[in-house]
């Protein structure tokens, strides 16, 4: 076991830096925020979450970095796990050169998507899994475009979108929202070392933000640029999803998808749990590198999830389905331009409201039995909206804004009619058994906050009235708990972003 959990560190303390795409939180967040909103079940909702983060799995998997390794990830134990390494190291927008790449990209997936949907609705009985696992897969890949590319960037690096003749199509649009004469005669790129081109890198999490392309978490330069037109080009993709298939009643199935048909709660689970402790649920650095990551409890929780080293240890069906996929739908080639006819694009224009977490001070309490610093992250609560923090390992009071560290950032769309925005928010302290609340209220008997966001005048009021008064002018504000301890004191602020996406 000891020789295992040791092999389970040099593997996933490697690939947790590695990966190249939004890190898991943004995509668990826009996924879930926008099939709430389409109607989907919470069963199929994590379905569908679990299977976007399988394609990044599956590229940690693979990366070369681990290839160097003496001890790496076992691939023996199954037939075509090399090939499907491969194929899922291929996803993700990346490498492309051009803009005819890149709309060749879209094509491909557009094309492969529609085809693969509809082969899957006709097996005799609609293979609901199946879909949602596509749905999941395709919309990984639709969201890392904006990560991945120069596409919210302005001149000379970027297009300049929502400005002069783009802005026609709002100030957040999408690829797909642009006319093809339009959004073709733009530069537009995901490699980030073009020949005879201004030489820049994909970016790490503390690397140069002048030069990186990446927008992955929340602390990369355009970061709120990308997770918005991500947000409404998951909105079209999923809308468009629906086109793809033509039975009578398949789309309402994926909708109300049960648990009796397949739960998704162990790989839902420990897609957040691997993403948590190996430093790639929102930023801000990996074990060893940075705060967010526990080298510990990421053996314990990879070692849980494969049973062991071998890369397709444990796989559950929704896993197998991902597999297959990569192998079929994610090897498809290009065909040629595909016409689409875009669903509705209501509502146009949104708020996306954000709570930050600015710094947090450890001010009675500890890290129970073993000692050392505390290992904080929380839980937010947007509109009803659930969100997680990343983590912060041992350290009893923690300054996001030193560089190259960010807030924790939670973001929700709102309608633009929407007045007063729940919210609500719980300190927590990671153990290794039992989580501790925090205390961050200073009523006596209760841990969390609960406040009303008004994004129109900025003012939050609620458990904060009986700190700092009302606050206003989206200003940050300060929490302690006063006797419920543990207890801390966090510097938090509520804020929204006012955005568009005209077609």
């Amino acid at each position: 076991m000891v020789r295992a959990v040791c092999c389970v560190l040099m593997i996933l303390g490697v690939s947790a830096g590695t990966a190249s795409a939004f890190d898991t939180a943004p995509h668990f967040d826009m996924t879930c925020d926008v099939l709430k909103s389409e109607g989907f079940s919470p069963t199929a909702i994590q379905t569908v979450q679990s299977a976007n983060f399988f394609v990044d799995f599956y590229e940690f998997m693979g990366t070369e970095e681990l290839r160097k390794r003496t001890i790496h990830p076992t691939t023996d134990c199954r037939p075509q796990l090399e090939d499907i390494l491969k194929k899922g190291d291929a996803q993700h927008f990346d490498d492309l050169d051009s803009t005819k790449a890149v709309a060749e990209k879209w094509d491909t997936m557009l094309e492969a998507t529609k085809s693969t949907a509809k082969a899957r609705e006709n097996l005799g009985k609609p293979d609901i899994l199946g879909l949602l696992a596509l749905l999941g897969m395709s919309l990984h890949n639709v969201q890392d475009f904006y990560t991945h590319s120069n596409w919210v960037e302005d001149p000379p690096l970027g297009p300049g979108i929502g400005k002069g003749a783009l802005a026609k199509y709002g100030d957040h649009p999408t690829w797909l929202s642009m006319d093809r004469k339009d959004r073709e005669a733009l530069d537009v790129y995901t490699n980030f070392n073009r020949p005879g081109k201004p030489k820049r890198s994909h970016g790490d999490w503390k690397g140069d933000a002048s030069v990186a392309i990446n927008k992955d978490w929340a602390g990369r330069p355009h970061y709120d640029d990308a997770y918005i037109c991500a947000y409404f080009a998951t909105r079209q993709w999923v809308r468009l999803f629906k086109t793809f298939l033509t039975k009578t009643g398949t789309w309402n199935e994926m909708q109300n998808f049960t648990r009796s048909s397949f739960d998704p709660t162990r790989d839902w689970y420990y897609a957040q749990k691997i993403s948590f402790y190996g430093g790639h649920w929102n930023g801000n650095g990996q074990p060893g590198e940075g705060v967010a990551g526990s080298k510990t409890s990421l053996a314990a929780v990879s070692l849980q999830f494969l049973g062991g080293t071998c890369v397709g240890g444990k796989a559950s069906a929704l896993r197998r389905d991902v597999e297959d996929l990569l192998l079929t739908w994610g090897d498809a080639r290009y065909k040629g331009p595909v016409s689409i006819t875009l669903p509705s694009a209501a509502p146009e224009s949104l708020r996306f409201v954000q709570l930050k977490v600015h710094s947090i001070f450890a001010t009675d309490g500890g890290d129970g039995f073993m000692g050392g610093g505390m290992d904080w992250f929380s839980y937010g609560w947007i509109d009803g909206q659930w969100f997680m923090s990343g983590l912060v390992d041992g350290h009893d009071q923690f300054d996001f804004h030193k560089k190259p560290y960010y807030p924790w950032t939670m973001t929700k769309a709102i309608p633009p009619s929407r007045r007063d925005i729940p919210v609500m928010f719980q300190m927590m302290e990671d153990d290794v058994k039992y989580d501790d609340f925090i205390d961050i209220n200073p009523r006596s008997g209760k841990r969390r906050l609960d406040i009303t966001y008004t994004p129109a005048t900025g003012a939050v009021s609620g458990d904060v009235s009986t700190a700092t008064g009302t606050v206003r002018s989206d200003s940050r504000f300060t929490m302690e708990g006063k006797g419920d301890c543990d207890c801390a004191r966090v510097i938090m602020s509520v804020t929204n972003i006012r955005a568009a996406c005209l077609r």
